[in-house]
C-alpha cells in the first residue's frame, strides 16, 4: 500500500517539473531587447536603445561598448532569454510581440519559430 502511495506522489509532484525542465514549444508575449538592457525595455519607446546596444558603440565613438546579443523578455515574469536565431527578429527591436518559441532552459535560450504583433495589453 505504501509503495502505491509513494509512486502516485512521485508521479504527481516530480514528473511535471521534470517535463517542464526538458523544454518544449511555448507561446509567449515578450519584448525584444538586448542582453545589456534586458528587462529595462518592457515598455514602448526602447527601440532606439536596443538598436544601439545590438550594434555596439564603435559607430558612435565608444568602442568599449561591445555589441549585445538579442534577447526576449517574457512579459509574464520579466525573465530574459537569449535568442538563438536573432535574424528572426530583424526589424522588431523594442517591440512587444507574440512569439512561438522552443525553450532550452539549460542554456536559458529560445529558438524563435514564429512571431506576430501582440495585441494591446488589457487595461483595468
Amino acid at each position: 500500500m505504501h509503495l502505491k502511495r509513494f509512486i502516485a506522489t512521485f508521479c504527481f509532484f516530480l514528473l511535471p517539473p521534470m517535463a517542464c525542465a526538458a523544454g518544449g514549444t511555448e507561446t509567449w508575449t515578450a519584448w525584444v531587447s538586448d542582453q545589456a538592457c534586458g528587462a529595462e525595455h518592457t515598455t514602448a519607446g526602447g527601440a532606439s536603445c536596443v538598436r544601439k546596444c545590438k550594434r555596439g558603440g564603435s559607430s558612435i565613438g565608444h568602442p568599449e561598448w561591445k555589441p549585445q546579443p538579442v534577447v526576449l523578455v517574457r512579459e509574464s515574469d520579466k525573465t530574459v532569454w537569449l535568442v538563438e536565431n536573432p535574424e528572426s527578429l530583424d526589424g522588431r527591436d523594442g517591440e512587444r510581440l507574440q512569439a512561438i518559441v522552443t525553450v532550452d532552459p539549460g542554456k536559458k535560450s529560445v529558438h524563435v519559430n514564429s512571431v506576430a504583433k501582440s495585441p494591446e495589453p488589457k487595461t483595468p
